[in-house]
């Protein structure tokens, strides 16, 4: 539930957007978000460390060293969040052009850009004080606090993006300043539920400010592999994002919508990956890797079945979910292909999610981030080019190239995962 609420902050842009029939503004979005979750992917790595470090010493019970480990891991939060505004900020335009070359889709997503970073110091640590939250079990805190954050943000896009009033219709600058501002709110209730105790791990203001190079290290060690591990899938995204933006910029906008849909699929899986990265370091923390198995075995076929599940709905009603977007019909014809082809992925999809997370609850980063290494290089840039470009598939080639991205890292971290290494990893 909280990750549907976290994409539909995201996903309330597209929607909204896109009925402003406007392809520059909805393909400015799409290849905004591109850059957006490339930053996001760095406090997505922090909050995996000191998820892993606090649910390993909440499940030894000791408490003094979970409270101090989540601490810091918010302190540096903020520090990475300052480096990611003065890096991306004055570029935001540029990095647009790197992808596409129309000068409207480029004004429109560096605008985007710059207002939803102009939160960033305490909208990124957002997802680090959560993931602390769900270290200890508490997943509810989280889900709370994101849904209020995406009714606050769905009210105002509305009536900045269209106008109320005396409020003038500001388009993608006002699902720009919805975002931002519903995201600030979001990370101003985390620090107030963590640090007034309303979670099951209350962290002081002064735990948050006090640096501890001795736990930042440990939180950096163990968050690094994932940073490089984000990065690559990141750079292999913008790769990916080029090759669809040389296709044009109706099936860069159709992309968008399918991307958008997919998003919301594939969030079972991404769930439960979450509840087994906790499971996994408290059961290691209380020594009993039985129970860490017997949560990553039940977790993957529920995963499975469920993705199967959704992986019919977008064959049979794929057509009828994109067309609630309301783009115009040559942008929706694509996306409707897209998002029927996005069943192949997954279940595969479903089955790394969940190898991945209980490597990661354990500690392990470094596998994840060597199977993100060979499906960037091996699965996703090559299999995608050879099929849209050089076999001229267009969009088709592209869901068609993803697909056979998730089939091979699932191969592969299955296999990483079945060595049982992650059992003996001392963190």
């Amino acid at each position: 539930m909280e990750n549907l609420l976290v994409s539909a902050v995201f996903i309330s842009d597209t929607f909204l957007i896109g009925h402003l029939h406007d392809p520059a503004a909805l393909a400015a979005i799409g290849l905004s978000g591109t850059f957006l979750n490339l930053a996001n992917g760095l406090y997505q790595a922090l909050s995996i460390g000191a998820m892993a470090l606090v649910a390993r010493a909440y499940g030894e019970r000791n408490f003094v060293e979970a409270r101090r480990v989540g601490g810091q891991a918010v302190s540096l939060a903020v520090v990475v969040s300052l480096l990611t505004m003065l890096l991306l900020m004055p570029f935001s335009a540029s990095l647009i052009a790197l992808l596409i070359h129309d000068p409207e889709v480029i004004r429109q997503g560096g605008l985007y850009i710059q207002l939803v970073l102009t939160t960033s110091v305490i909208a990124f640590p957002l997802q680090v004080m959560t993931g602390i939250m769900r270290a200890t079990g508490d997943t509810r805190s989280p889900m709370y606090i994101t849904l209020l954050m995406n009714l606050f943000n769905v009210v105002l896009a509305i009536v900045l993006i269209f106008g109320f009033g005396p409020i003038p219709s500001l388009k993608i600058a006002g699902a720009g300043i919805a975002t931002a501002t519903a995201r600030a709110l979001g990370g101003l209730m985390a620090l107030v539920v963590m640090a007034r105790g309303m979670s099951k791990l209350q962290i002081s203001v002064r735990e948050m400010l006090v640096w501890q190079w001795n736990e930042v290290n440990r939180i950096l060690r163990i968050a690094l592999p994932s940073v490089i591990d984000t990065l690559i899938q990141r750079a292999g995204f913008v790769a990916f994002s080029g090759i669809v933006a040389s296709l044009g910029t109706l099936v860069v906008a159709a992309n968008q919508i399918a991307n958008t849909i997919e998003s919301l699929a594939f969030l079972p899986a991404f769930g439960l990956s979450v509840s087994v990265s906790a499971i996994v370091g408290q059961a290691l923390g209380a020594r009993n890797t039985s129970i860490a198995e017997l949560a990553t075995k039940r977790s993957a076929i529920m995963a499975f079945l469920l993705m199967g599940f959704t992986g019919l709905c977008a064959v049979l009603f794929g057509g009828t979910i994109a067309t609630g977007f309301g783009a115009t019909p040559q942008i929706l014809g694509l996306a409707t292909m897209a998002v029927q082809l996005s069943a192949l992925e997954q279940p595969f999809l479903a089955l790394q999610n969940i190898y991945g997370g209980a490597l990661r609850g354990a500690g392990d980063t470094r596998s994840p981030m060597k199977v993100s290494i060979v499906g960037v290089i091996f699965f996703r840039i090559t299999a995608v080019y050879l099929l849209a470009i050089v076999l001229r598939l267009g969009l088709a080639g592209v869901w068609l190239g993803t697909a056979t991205d998730w089939a091979g890292r699932t191969a592969v971290m299955y296999w990483m995962y079945r060595t049982g290494k992650w059992k003996q990893l001392k963190i």
